[in-house]
């Protein structure tokens, strides 16, 4: 328990580095010779992040900016993290205000899946996505319904077993 803290807290750090960097372009800078190079923030990323994709815009009162999907590969299963990005007004940086991590998927699913695939509508960013147990195989549809920061519900349905 005391490790998936230190976990997440390590990650949000570097996510929110990275969200910096990517939205900054500090990536593209030049460097000590001139030369610039595009992907030069990603090597940073520590090993266990997977993938990573903006997915749907969020606006409120309080600002903008848009949700982030982290995927990462830690010990075999996938986990999830949802991150709200704000964006920064009048030369303020961009900065991740809300992390969160799929709990469920550590504590009752152990699976592999796919990016969750988008799907914008007036109340919420639906997440949809295919998962597969490494336990039993047996195969999942989970659909991510994401709000504001922090505020997510993980709808899952199991899967028929195929047969010849």
């Amino acid at each position: 328990m005391r490790s998936a803290r230190m976990m997440t807290a390590l990650l949000s750090v570097c996510l929110t580095y990275t969200a910096l960097a990517a939205d900054a372009e500090i990536n593209n800078q030049p460097d000590a010779e001139g030369e610039t190079w595009p992907f030069a923030g990603v090597y940073k990323m520590p090993v266990w992040i997977d993938q990573v994709q903006r997915v749907c815009p969020w606006k409120s009162e309080a600002g903008e900016g848009y949700i982030r999907v982290v995927r990462t590969n830690f010990k075999g299963p996938h986990g999830i993290y949802l991150q709200w990005i704000r964006k920064g007004i009048a030369g303020s940086e961009t900065q991740a205000i809300s992390t969160v991590r799929v709990k469920e998927l550590e504590e009752q699913y152990q699976v592999r899946l796919q990016m969750p695939q988008p799907e914008l509508s007036s109340a919420a960013c639906h997440l949809t996505a295919l998962a597969e147990s490494i336990i039993t195989d047996r195969r999942y549809k989970m659909e991510f319904i994401v709000k504001g920061p922090g505020d997510y519900q993980l709808l899952v349905t199991s899967m028929l077993q195929g047969g010849l």
